[in-house]
């Protein structure tokens, strides 16, 4: 065996990585024996490649530092594909790690050997492959070079994300003791830590100028990680009459907006009386957004000026009306600008009040179209939402899931909120609440997800022992029914049964396999009850099941949808 998978272990742990998620496998063998054998790192065994990647994506995005995804070789490593690429575009640390044959088997027939050097394409901020050694001719240092260099290139100036290391080894792969664990003294001493080299402070002035000339100042907050120093900052700017603060439902910035069901204004209100919401500046920062109705407003926008915040050099121009690029680290760029005092001025037009009356509005609206108590989705989220313990913490999947959470919003009960929004599929969602759930044992995690991705990752569940603080709630509409009512597919008829996914799968029996606690609703005479139930101490992972009648539920749908606001 090549000892050299040894330093990979003990780079990784004098690196700072914490956790190691491992999928079984042959190949893979001598590195999994050098994590499982480090008492530092935490190793957690996932059948499922698909699912491992996922995991180890929530553990990540929730410790803000790498985490070690470990497979054997062949296809097993395209099976993390998803998962990287959601990594890559929500900029979460990962550092994957496929075992591969030796490089002379490659294309010569042989067993579970594909094209594995550099196979994530674009996807990785980097790729590396180690050297296949000859048992003899070990380079321990180099090996030690190319780990550190891919854990400080998944936390580098360019912003988090996945780095790959493909790692061939030659057979035996199973002639291991204890006795030759002993790893040379490694001389890499640096943890991985985003770099503050680019603090410049580029365009500040610019931003000065126009903001004493704008009356109508618009901030969007798109997809982030929880901060409570920018909160802070932010909430300055949110006490002035010409600042608007729209954050998104996964921006975990919703204690600082003044506009907090922006997505259903935009939905319910007309263009004339939108006319008077428009900016004249605008300033962004952040990831994508969820909410389909602000971008499209957005991209009708054309403010006098739009500073587009980031602090790597790529262009972020989503709305087509980006006047200056600035890259910064964001916190000390907003610190740097807010310490020019050129707030406050009592003669500009309390452009914040327009927005504050239309939020009063459309939440006038909402209560009194939850109150008729329609059994439908829209309306038993808005319900179930409320009873959300504080302090905890949201996982969303993708779909209509999160639309109706970002339509209705949120009570401000210090929730943290995440989706899997950098690709927005819905196919690894289960998964990566799990690995969240793991990284923050005590804090409660509660899962809302559609039926058709529950079971799309239901491999997610197959775990040896699935985190107890994690409750799963699952909106039944018997299948994908998200296309009934989006632009589209519901013009089109005939061909919905190619769009939507009708099944006769049983949640109940899902939990009865994975032995989680089942709860159903499907109504809201028992909802109280049944939720006080649900988040009991000791229950442990368990899952609730809201049904819906098709039929039923797309008619309270459509009636959602089209609330006239008066």
């Amino acid at each position: 065996m090549q000892h050299h998978v040894f330093t990979i272990a003990k780079a990784c742990q004098q690196a700072g990585v914490e956790n190691a998620v491992i999928c079984p496998g042959s190949r893979s063998a001598p590195l999994v024996f050098a994590f499982t054998q480090n008492p530092q790192i935490k190793c957690i065994s996932v059948i499922d490649e698909r699912s491992a990647g996922f995991i180890a994506l929530g553990l990540a995005q929730q410790l803000q530092k790498p985490v070690a995804l470990i497979c054997t070789s062949g296809t097993a490593g395209l099976n993390f594909f998803p998962a990287i690429a959601e990594a890559y575009y929500q900029k979460i640390p990962l550092l994957v790690l496929t075992a591969d044959r030796p490089p002379e088997l490659l294309n010569q027939q042989d067993g579970q050997m594909i094209m594995q050097k550099h196979m994530y394409g674009k996807h990785v901020l980097s790729s590396h492959e180690l050297m296949c050694f000859e048992e003899d001719k070990v380079d321990y240092k180099l090996t030690e070079r190319i780990v550190f260099n891919a854990l400080e290139e998944c936390m580098s100036d360019k912003g988090f994300g996945p780095v790959h290391i493909n790692v061939p080894l030659r057979e035996p792969l199973y002639n291991f003791g204890k006795e030759e664990i002993a790893v040379p003294k490694l001389t890499h001493k640096k943890e991985p830590t985003l770099t503050e080299g680019i603090t410049l402070l580029p365009n500040l002035n610019d931003l000065g100028v126009a903001w004493k000339e704008s009356r109508r100042k618009l901030i969007v907050i798109g997809q982030m990680s929880p901060n409570k120093e920018l909160e802070a900052l932010l909430n300055s700017f949110v006490n002035q009459d010409d600042v608007v603060v729209i954050s998104d439902i996964v921006s975990n910035q919703h204690e600082c907006s003044n506009a907090p069901l922006f997505d259903s204004i935009l939905q319910y209100h007309d263009r004339l009386v939108l006319g008077l919401a428009e900016p004249d500046l605008m300033i962004s920062f952040g990831g994508p957004l969820v909410s389909k109705s602000i971008k499209n407003w957005l991209k009708k926008q054309k403010p006098a000026y739009h500073f587009r915040i980031q602090p790597n050099k790529e262009t972020i121009d989503t709305y087509q009306n980006v006047t200056h690029q600035i890259q910064a680290e964001l916190l000390p760029y907003l610190k740097a600008f807010h310490s020019l005092r050129i707030f406050q001025n009592p003669l500009r037009k309390p452009f914040a009040e327009t927005w504050k009356l239309l939020n009063k509005n459309t939440a006038s609206a909402l209560i009194a179209f939850h109150q008729k108590q329609i059994w439908c989705e829209p309306t038993a989220l808005a319900h179930f939402v409320q009873y959300l313990p504080d302090n905890s913490m949201l996982q969303l999947s993708n779909s209509s899931t999160v639309r109706w959470v970002s339509w209705n919003g949120i009570p401000l009960k210090g929730l943290l909120i995440f989706c899997n929004r950098g690709t927005s599929g819905i196919d690894g969602s289960t998964s990566t609440a799990i690995g969240a759930a793991i990284a923050m044992p005590h804090k409660m995690v509660t899962f809302i997800t559609g039926d058709l991705a529950l079971f799309y990752d239901q491999n997610a569940l197959w775990q040896k022992q699935l985190p107890s603080n994690l409750r799963i709630v699952v909106l039944n509409n018997q299948g994908g029914n998200i296309f009934n009512w989006i632009d589209g597919p519901s013009s089109h008829p005939t061909a919905l049964d190619y769009f939507t996914t009708p099944h006769q799968l049983s949640v109940k029996i899902l939990a009865e396999q994975y032995k989680l606690t089942y709860f159903s609703c499907n109504g809201f005479k028992d909802m109280s009850s049944v939720i006080h139930e649900f988040y009991s101490v000791g229950k442990g992972t368990s899952i609730l099941e809201l049904q819906f009648n098709s039929e039923d539920n797309k008619k309270g749908i459509a009636d959602f949808r089209t609330i006239h606001i008066q």
